[in-house]
C-alpha cells in the first residue's frame, strides 16, 4: 500500500523522543547545583544549564524541581553510604576505619572547596522542617551511618584497642555529629591543619 511521503513525516514528528540522558550523571550534576547554592536559591533555568536537560524532559523525567531535589538528595545519600561502605570493607580495625573515614573526610572537604559543605548538612539546614520528605532522607541517612560507627565502635572493643566507657550508641550519635561539623567548618574557610586537628581530637574523645 502507498503512504504519502507527507504522512510519514506527520508520523515521525509525533512519536514520542526517546530520553537521551544518563541519569546518574543528571542526579550527580542536580546534586552539585543544590549543593553549591541551596534548593531555594537554585533556578529551573540553572538546573538546566548544569545537567544538560531540556525544560521538557525534566518535567517528563522528574516531574519537577522539589521531585529532582529529593531524588538527588537519594542519590546522595546513596553515595554517601557507599564510602562508608567502601571503608568498611578495609583490613582495618574499627577504631583505624574511623580515623581513616575523618582523614579522608577532610581531604575531600580540602581538595573540592566549590563543593559547599555537604549536601545533607545544608538540606538539613534549610528545607528539613519545611518538608517532610526531605526530613525522612536525612534522618535514614543519619541512622544508616550511625549504625554502621556503632559496628566500627564495637569492633574496636571486641579487639581490645578502645575501651568505651558509655554506650556505643552515645559514641556513634557524636561521631556523626563531629563529622558534620568538619563539613560546617569547612565552610567557614577553616585550614587543612584544622580540619586534621578537630578529626584528631575527635578520635582522641573516644579514648
Amino acid at each position: 500500500m502507498y503512504v504519502p511521503l507527507h504522512y510519514i513525516s506527520i508520523l515521525f514528528n509525533i512519536m514520542p523522543k526517546v530520553k537521551q540522558f544518563n541519569r546518574n550523571e543528571v542526579l550527580s550534576a542536580a546534586a552539585h547545583i543544590f549543593q553549591t547554592k541551596g534548593y531555594n536559591g537554585t533556578s529551573i533555568d540553572e538546573i538546566l544549564k548544569a545537567t544538560g536537560l531540556s525544560r521538557s524532559s525534566l518535567y517528563d523525567s522528574f516531574s519537577d524541581k522539589h521531585s529532582l531535589y529529593l531524588q538527588s538528595l537519594e542519590f546522595y545519600k546513596s553515595n554517601q553510604e557507599a564510602a562508608f561502605e567502601s571503608v568498611d570493607k578495609k583490613e582495618m580495625n574499627g577504631l583505624e576505619k574511623i580515623e581513616f573515614l575523618f582523614k579522608e573526610a577532610v581531604n575531600h572537604l580540602i581538595n573540592h572547596p566549590k563543593e559547599n559543605g555537604c549536601l545533607m548538612v545544608n538540606a538539613a539546614a534549610e528545607m528539613s522542617k519545611l518538608c517532610i520528605q526531605t526530613s525522612e532522607i536525612i534522618c535514614n541517612n543519619k541512622e544508616n551511618l550511625q549504625e554502621i560507627f556503632s559496628e566500627w565502635l564495637m569492633d574496636a572493643q571486641n579487639k581490645k584497642v578502645l575501651h568505651l566507657s558509655k554506650p556505643v550508641k552515645s559514641y556513634s550519635t557524636f561521631l556523626f555529629n563531629a563529622l558534620c561539623g568538619l563539613k560546617v567548618l569547612s565552610q567557614s574557610g577553616a585550614s587543612k591543619n584544622e580540619l586534621l586537628n578537630v578529626a584528631k581530637v575527635t578520635v582522641e574523645a573516644l579514648h
